[in-house]
């Protein structure tokens, strides 16, 4: 997995990288929280985006980068890999788009935090160590005037889409970051664009689980000879990545696995994980999540809402910031 690099992209730089003719992969700011990818899939007028972004701002640039790449072709399809607010929160913009995802996707949305909840936790953030969190990373975002809608085609395993003369597959390999996660696959182009199933330059975030059914999810990704991926968050990367990506959370779920055996709380076992071979990677304090979500999958007591995990997880950032 691709480290920080030396010189990291100022939050709210966006920046247009061409895959293949008709293919473009968008990429925000330096990937931590709430700065998502987005794709765009464009031939003979019609184009297809892959996911919009947290806040109405973020999304008016990325259209913006839009008619850019690819001018006169309209946006007809929206696919959201799933419906976290940094993939989907500016569907609105996109006049007449369908949007697509996955039944297990749509069947979520009720239980995502509403734009309403982040500004309503913006201007009263909690206390102590969870507030100072939060207003670290999410105070920059502006969520006024994001209007929700379901989507309005959605699909179960695969479905097969059309972009003028390009072919789009649509894969759902869900549960793993969250429960209907769908991957964008342009088989001519060799371009997979990921969601959040892929992660690079920090530590994922995992809502769901199991990581184990994640790691198999990425072995997927491989399974369709595509060289080029577009993680959810970070760079562009080829199959090495992906592989890696893969192994990394095999050992996350062995080394939650042997914590939980040894009775240890969901905050003991996180701090205690080895985690010296992923020194590159930011973010080090979500790896709670995923000991959580090993610790659900076994019936064992653990935080499982975003609301639920934010104070574990800013402890944790707190107490490896004095390491």
């Amino acid at each position: 997995m691709n480290g920080r690099s030396q010189t990291r992209m100022v939050p709210g730089d966006l920046r247009t990288q061409e895959l293949a003719p008709g293919v473009f992969a968008f990429i925000q700011a330096d990937g931590s929280w709430g700065w998502s990818n987005a794709g765009l899939v464009a031939d003979a007028g019609d184009a297809l985006l892959v996911d919009t972004f947290f806040t109405l701002s973020q999304t008016r640039r990325l259209l913006a980068a839009v008619s850019a790449a690819a001018p006169g072709a309209r946006v007809t399809t929206i696919v959201n890999t799933h419906l976290n607010g940094d993939h989907c929160h500016g569907n609105q913009l996109v006049d007449g788009a369908r949007t697509i995802t996955s039944a297990c996707a749509a069947s979520e949305i009720e239980h995502e935090l509403s734009p309403a909840t982040y500004q309503w936790l913006q201007n009263h953030p909690p206390e102590g160590v969870a507030g100072r969190y939060m207003t670290r990373h999410f105070a920059g975002f502006d969520f006024s005037g994001i209007e929700l809608s379901p989507p309005t085609t959605t699909f179960s395993d695969r479905l097969t889409l059309q972009v003028g003369r390009i072919t789009v597959n649509l894969m759902e390999l869900g549960p793993a970051h969250t429960d209907g996660d769908v991957a964008v696959h342009i088989p001519e182009a060799g371009v997979v664009f990921c969601g959040d199933l892929l992660f690079q330059g920090d530590h994922p975030v995992v809502w769901s689980g199991p990581l184990l059914g994640w790691a198999d999810a990425c072995d997927a990704l491989l399974a369709t000879a595509a060289t080029a991926f577009v993680p959810g968050h970070g760079p562009v990367v080829g199959r090495e990545e992906v592989a890696r990506f893969g192994e990394y959370l095999r050992d996350l779920h062995g080394q939650a696995s042997e914590a939980a055996d040894a009775g240890l709380p969901v905050e003991e076992a996180a701090a205690q994980l080895s985690l010296d071979a992923y020194g590159a990677l930011g973010l080090p304090e979500r790896v709670l999540t995923a000991v959580a979500a090993v610790y659900r999958e076994r019936g064992l007591p653990a935080p499982a809402t975003p609301l639920e995990l934010l104070g574990p997880v800013a402890q944790l950032a707190e107490k490896l910031s004095h390491s």
